[in-house]
């Protein structure tokens, strides 16, 4: 790529480059707002309660340390609590067992609703304020139905379910995709991009057969509905996702975010660098999985999942900075 091409493509649509294939790769370890409220010393409980503060966290380390795209990313349960579901925090949140999980139909969430946190609207007031502030992709990230259903209904109460009253499992489902599209609505509007995470449909934790029959659908009703818009689509999903590739690959998303890079797929591939590494690796072994992750012909340069909290902060910067060494 020649040096006026490159000046031209600003750090606002280097993503949206890659995915076109007008330029080789962008850099974006996922950094939250656990990590970033770590850095300065915030309540995470304060942080993920109030979109001016979440909007803040995440706005000091984008400039902390110059990757090409935002991620708002408080916790995995905001849309369960806005469903129903409880929540205590220690000082991370965590779903409180047997206090709103258990939920057998969509009239039990809706009576739950009633009484509920919905923090979806601090979600959507610090995406307006990172729009506003900031001149890069703003990325969104929201639960898969699948796995959202998980938390609603209780992980083993639910994996238990969808082997024996599969018309349960699918309402349950239903029901959050539901709710999901109408997030969706208020999310696209803003406008943002859109990550949709689904940890509990990876093959480390379902078959692939059960992810096709459950799982697939949903994701594919969501990604259809962010793409209408003219928005990105990426789909993170952790653990092992190599019986199940061929699947998520014909989901029609832009990005998947997946821990092996090396599966061959047609859609963009993020990732690239263990959150091992970066937590505990010095630069020469950032630098080697780095190398190696660039053998792809096209990539977000990533983390495999959440950079860890207590990440040092000369890691991620290194990350970064020597990916810039490599850009054209």
């Amino acid at each position: 790529m020649g040096l006026m091409k490159s000046l031209r493509i600003n750090s606002e649509d280097k993503i949206r480059a890659v995915i076109e294939h007008r330029r080789k790769f962008a850099v974006f370890p996922i950094v939250c707002a656990d990590h970033c409220a770590h850095l300065l010393n915030k309540n995470f409980k304060d942080v993920a309660t109030d979109g001016k503060k979440l909007a803040e966290v995440l706005e000091y380390g984008y400039r902390l340390y110059n990757y090409d795209m935002v991620l708002i990313f408080s916790d995995p349960y905001v849309e369960a609590e806005a469903m129903g579901c409880e929540l205590e925090y220690s000082p991370y949140p965590k779903l409180i067992s047997g206090k709103g999980t258990g939920l057998k139909n969509e009239m039990e969430i809706k009576a739950l609703r009633l009484n509920s946190r919905d923090r979806t609207k601090e979600i959507i007031n610090a995406a307006k304020i990172l729009k506003k502030n900031l001149n890069v992709p703003i990325f969104v990230s929201i639960k898969g139905p699948f796995t959202l259903a998980c938390f609603l209904y209780g992980t083993e109460d639910f994996l238990k379910i969808i082997l024996i009253n599969e018309m349960l499992a699918k309402n349950v489902i239903n029901t959050a995709t539901n709710f999901q599209l109408a997030y969706l609505k208020k999310l696209l509007k803003i406008p943002v991009h859109i990550f949709i995470g689904d940890p509990m449909a990876s093959a480390s934790v379902i078959s692939p057969q059960i992810f096709e029959k459950f799982a697939c659908r949903s994701l594919k009703i969501l990604i259809k509905q962010i793409k209408s818009t003219g928005m990105i689509a990426g789909v993170h999903i952790c653990g092992d996702t190599k019986p199940i590739i061929n699947i998520i690959d014909n989901l029609n998303a832009d990005i998947l975010s997946i821990e092996d890079i090396t599966l061959k797929t047609k859609t963009l591939k993020m990732g690239g660098v263990s959150t091992l590494t970066l937590l505990n690796g010095d630069k020469i072994k950032i630098k080697k999985e780095i190398v190696s992750a660039l053998k792809e012909d096209f990539l977000i340069l990533s983390t495999s999942c959440d950079v860890a909290v207590h990440t040092p902060v000369e890691n991620v910067k290194t990350m970064v900075e020597i990916a810039r060494q490599y850009e054209d």
